[in-house]
């Protein structure tokens, strides 16, 4: 079973918060926390192991100078 976490990093690339996909107000979550910190949200799907298959960043989508 394959599984959604949205990992918050602060402005310094930091490691700040995770929330769960199965939750159903976890995306708007991250994205109030990154705000918060001026950060990223970053979508990660995670197997049954908890390994990381793939990263997206998701918030913010694009900032000036990206």
């Amino acid at each position: 079973m394959k599984n959604t976490i949205y990992r918050v990093f602060n402005n310094k690339g930091k490691y700040q918060q995770s929330y769960s996909g199965l939750l159903p107000d976890s995306h708007k979550w991250a994205v109030q926390c990154a705000d918060l910190v001026n950060g990223e949200v970053y979508k990660v799907i995670v197997d049954k192991k908890g390994q990381a298959e793939s990263s997206s960043k998701v918030f913010p989508k694009k900032r000036n100078g990206d």
